[in-house]
């Protein structure tokens, strides 16, 4: 019984560490998605003020 206890918690334990884990890379992903999309939009405007200038 204790056994069985024991693997109960460590599985809790690993549970826990893995949702914290992905929080982790989810904020990282979403930090890095962010950085792009602003850049991105940074591109997109030079893009867009340079056509203007052209037209």
């Amino acid at each position: 019984m204790a056994e069985v206890r024991q693997l109960i918690t460590d599985l809790r334990d690993a549970a826990q560490d893995g949702r914290a884990l992905a929080r982790r890379y989810a904020a990282v992903l979403e930090d890095v998605v962010d950085e792009y999309c602003i850049e991105f939009e940074k591109r997109a405007e030079a893009a867009l003020a340079r056509l203007e200038t052209v037209q």
